[in-house]
């Protein structure tokens, strides 16, 4: 799984490296500003995204596996968004005797990028992929009480870089996978995508010049005050 980490770390990175260029360098003039500033990025993007899962290792099913896995084929979504990111689907005619195990069954689910905003984003991170695991027992059209977890770390959500933006996948809710009888046995996986954007270079120009104002108003504080 692509994984972005140390943000924090990097906005840091970047603010000690506008130190030494203050430092070291003439103050940049509202012209040099001007020539480097670009349009700005929707804070919030529009991103056209899709799905698929796979089940993996099948010898953890008795009796064969019961379920699809309907993925998502290019859906457009403006973050932060809650969405859902396709949804299983227990097949239908089943006889009231026919049963089936899920034993703590692999489960992965794969999503890519098309477009952010409109355009193919570059860089791009994706595929990600989301493991997971099914549990419990289907029988027949009537009754189910299969669930599935995903493994979802609070402090190592999947992030990914797609163009100027890092996205993350925030929440991925537990599932209670439906019989056919209630709603076709479709049952939706809903998760939510949030983004932020990266700091482009006409933003650090920005903010050295600010840093630099600052700097020369205290420069001459204090000579006053010495004097």
């Amino acid at each position: 799984m692509h994984t972005i980490h140390g943000w924090a770390g990097l906005r840091l990175a970047g603010m000690a490296l506008a130190f030494g260029l203050v430092a070291s360098a003439p103050f940049a003039s509202a012209a040099d500003i001007d020539s480097t500033v670009s349009d700005p990025v929707p804070a919030s993007p529009l991103i056209r995204f899709s799905t698929s899962g796979t089940f993996n290792d099948t010898s953890t099913i008795s009796n064969g596996n019961l379920l699809n896995f309907n993925g998502i084929i290019q859906q457009t979504v403006r973050t932060p968004s809650n969405v859902s990111l396709g949804e299983f689907q227990v097949l239908p005619d089943l006889g009231a005797n026919v049963s089936t195990v899920y034993d703590n069954t692999p489960f992965q689910l794969a999503l890519t990028v098309g477009e952010v905003n409109g355009e193919t984003p570059v860089p791009n991170q994706t595929p990600i992929f989301i493991n997971g695991v099914l549990n419990g027992t289907i029988t027949g059209e009537t009754q189910s009480n299969v669930t599935a977890t995903f493994n979802l770390d609070p402090e190592n959500l999947p992030t990914f870089q797609i163009g100027n933006f890092i996205a993350t996948i925030t929440k991925l809710d537990p599932v209670d996978i439906a019989p056919f009888t209630t709603n076709g046995g479709r049952t939706s996986i809903q998760g939510r995508i949030e983004a932020v954007q990266i700091p482009e270079p006409a933003s650090i120009a920005v903010f050295l010049v600010a840093l630099a104002g600052g700097l020369g108003m205290r420069r001459r504080a204090l000579a006053r005050k010495g004097a």
